[in-house]
């Protein structure tokens, strides 16, 4: 059943107007982007999207450039870093409820998700202090004749941390924290579809780190579309960038770094399968497929794409996951009771509906089960069958994925691992130990058996990207390292 929408429910009321800020000073942007913010539940306009002038994002340029240059972050000794964090992770704190209602109503992603993912808000900020005050950047060997030499992991210098839609200031959370524990001035673009959220994150984060002391100029904030992302990543100030979003702007992105010789990570699209073995309980796998084809409204990069099935099975994990779907309650994301709300914005609902009419007008069938209202970006939950494999290789980014089926293990394994991408995977299986052993012949950076939350294994694992999916591992440890280089220095022995 759909819960009544109340117009209380849709809109935050202190929704911020769109600002940017540069060397400490907030100001109103004002250039159109030429599309509309909305309500992704409605489908009304909220607002104009609006970006950064030429001239703010110069000066968030000249202001990181000039920060790096004097070391007044960068030279900070990292227990006075880590402590800046944590005044940043309180500040967030006392702000997060507005966050978590923010990203919700932008994204379209029910609240209780944006709730449990707020964790990451002040999280990501008392990692990187902790990573800090575990060594991390700092380690000594000795040399030839006893000397000391020091390995210092030392800032590149300004950083470029570019963040999508989907769940934004978590995203912002993590990169903006690791690259300042690393001594880099930042700058953050916020995505033009859902800019609240990232905004409040910044605003919220700026007030913890001047209170420890911080530089003004120590966190920044654009907005724009692609060619603000592009003028930023390609100017010569920028010296390091951390994108995650679609696959194709992060293969342009790269070929832009690679020409500067400028350390890049990319976390970029999946199309990550769910391989179900023989044997498996069928409740099981359609419980899992059903909660990776919906989390964040199937709005996330690790979401479900190909569901591969045991022929004989097929038909009892498909009715499980119809069962799952079908007592889903979709409605406004900040209305109570919603688990699944609607797409973000109307420009995405266009482009997802336009690729499963793709594929049914091919030939292949749509199933939906779940019941969501006829208005705005709600959009269906679907599991699409009897579609060519060479059609589904392409990310789909939304709450769709194509059915396989499958009769030996060597073609399972091959539809799991033809799409060319290689984010996540999964495997269910009544037998542990064998899932494993089928998990290790997947290839995606991390794979879980009997496992589909939105949470990585381990909080000290890496999270890895394989082939069309990225490159560079995100991590606790690994996104901090990102921005850094390393100098080692010592007195070399006299003969």
């Amino acid at each position: 059943m759909t819960p009544p929408t109340d117009p209380a429910d849709r809109l935050p009321a202190d929704l911020p107007d769109t600002a940017d800020l540069a060397g400490g000073a907030w100001q109103p942007c004002a250039v159109p982007l030429g599309f509309d913010l909305e309500d992704p539940d409605t489908g009304e306009t909220v607002r104009p999207a609006l970006g950064s002038s030429a001239g703010r994002i110069e000066a968030a340029l000249a202001e990181a450039a000039a920060l790096h240059a004097t070391a007044a972050w960068c030279d900070v000794p990292d227990e006075e870093r880590a402590r800046a964090l944590e005044s940043a992770a309180a500040a967030i704190e006392e702000a997060v409820p507005r966050i978590v209602a923010a990203e919700a109503f932008a994204t379209g992603v029910p609240l209780a998700q944006t709730r449990g993912l707020g964790v990451i808000l002040t999280g990501a900020f008392h990692i990187a202090a902790a990573q800090l005050r575990s060594g991390l950047l700092r380690r000594t060997v000795t040399g030839r004749g006893g000397h000391p030499v020091l390995v210092r992991r030392a800032a590149l210098g300004p950083a470029l941390c570019v963040v999508p839609y989907n769940a934004p200031a978590p995203m912002a959370a993590h990169k903006a924290a690791s690259a300042l524990a690393a001594g880099c001035p930042v700058i953050v673009k916020a995505p033009e579809m859902a800019p609240y959220g990232t905004q409040l994150t910044v605003e919220a984060a700026m007030r913890g780190l001047t209170a420890a002391g911080a530089p003004s100029a120590v966190l920044q904030l654009v907005h724009g579309d692609a060619r603000v992302g592009a003028r930023l990543v390609a100017d010569e100030r920028v010296r390091v960038v951390s994108f995650t979003g679609g696959t194709e702007a992060g293969r342009e992105i790269g070929a832009v770094c690679g020409r500067a010789l400028k350390p890049v990570q990319l976390e970029l699209g999946g199309n990550n399968p769910l391989l179900v073995l023989p044997g498996a309980d069928p409740a099981t796998a359609g419980r899992m497929a059903a909660e990776l084809l919906t989390a964040l409204n199937g709005q996330w990069c690790r979401a479900l794409g190909r569901l591969i099935l045991p022929a004989d099975l097929a038909p009892e994990v498909l009715d499980a996951a119809g069962r799952e779907l079908a007592a889903l309650r979709a409605g406004g994301p900040l209305a109570p009771g919603t688990g699944f709300g609607p797409l973000a914005h109307s420009r995405h609902h266009a482009a997802l509906t336009a690729r499963v009419r793709e594929l049914t007008s091919a030939g292949a069938k749509a199933h939906a089960w779940t019941d969501v209202p006829a208005r705005g970006g709600h959009f269906a939950p679907l599991l699409v069958t009897g579609a060519p494999e060479e059609a589904t290789r392409r990310e789909m980014f939304g709450p769709v994925a194509a059915v396989h089926t499958y009769e030996r293990e060597e073609e399972a394994l091959h539809l799991a691992n033809s799409t060319g991408y290689g984010l996540e995977g999964y495997v269910c299986s009544a037998d542990p130990d064998d899932g494993l052993r089928v998990a290790a012949r997947i290839a995606a950076g991390e794979v879980k058996v009997n496992g589909s939350s939105v949470m990585s294994l381990h909080l000290d694992t890496p999270r890895p990207a394989w082939g069309a999916s990225g490159l560079v591992d995100e991590g606790s440890a690994e996104t901090l390292l990102h921005f850094t280089g390393s100098r080692v220095t010592g007195v070399e022995p006299t003969p």
